[in-house]
């Protein structure tokens, strides 16, 4: 099926106008651009041309929203069907890769491959989580199939210098928090590096470990905000001190 034969809907969100596919249940969800709001907020303290990594991006409906703000996003998306979907939004608004770059794969340690599980394989699906050689009981799904998929270092990345340094870091990375800060250890003490809203399970057995390693690295927590239907997962903004 021909991207232009896909349904789409056309949304308004804080005075920007774009387009979501919305061909499956959990896409229309995602484009009513309702539920975890707060990432909107943090997108909203970007200043035009500042640099935001988007870190699992899903089908990218807050990239989208950044780059149409004047943003320059680099997003990473390691899941066939949601990059696909992502790559088709990006088609459908006319956003070229000088204001949005998306990039087909996970982050971790080191660049290599690895498996991502899948507990729901469809368009705008989640509970999607990368082998990393750690169990993680929060992480417990039904998964039903799997892929192979392309892992990269931010550090790596921003030292092959093709695209910017990140300024703002988005996060949202079921499984694969330690190994991206492991990844990312040159880039968290970059002066450049302004604020991360990075969500976080508080039963994540490296909890603990995560917040010291951001606060040893200069960030501090201003607010969290609590993922509905979800007790203990919260997306908290860090501040550079």
């Amino acid at each position: 099926m021909n991207t232009e034969e896909k349904k789409y809907s056309e949304v308004e969100v804080r005075g920007i106008d774009f387009k979501l596919m919305t061909y499956t249940r959990s896409l229309e969800l995602c484009a009513r651009m309702n539920y975890e709001t707060e990432n909107l907020d943090f997108i909203d303290t970007i200043k035009p041309n500042q640099v935001l990594y988007d870190l699992g991006a899903c089908e990218g409906r807050f990239s989208l929203y950044a780059a149409l703000k004047g943003v320059r996003v680099v997003s990473f998306e390691p899941e066939a069907k949601n990059f696909s979907v992502f790559s088709q939004n990006i088609a459908i608004n006319n956003i070229g890769e000088d204001r949005l770059k998306a990039i087909n794969a996970g982050v971790g340690a080191n660049n290599g491959k690895a498996i991502i599980n899948i507990g729901q394989p469809w368009e705008g699906g989640h509970q999607k989580v990368v082998e990393h050689g750690e169990i993680r009981n929060d992480l417990n799904f039904n998964f039903v199939e799997n892929q192979e998929i392309q892992l990269i270092s931010i550090d790596s990345f921003v030292e092959e210098g093709i695209y910017p340094a990140p300024n703002y870091l988005k996060i949202d990375i079921d499984g694969s928090e330690m190994p991206f800060l492991i990844g990312a250890a040159k880039t968290l003490k970059s002066k450049e590096l302004k604020g991360i809203i990075f969500e976080l399970n508080e039963i994540d057995p490296n909890f603990k470990s995560i917040i010291s390693l951001l606060n040893e690295n200069g960030f501090v927590e201003d607010k969290r905000f609590n993922v509905p239907n979800e007790p203990n997962l919260f997306n908290i903004l860090f501040v550079k001190r």
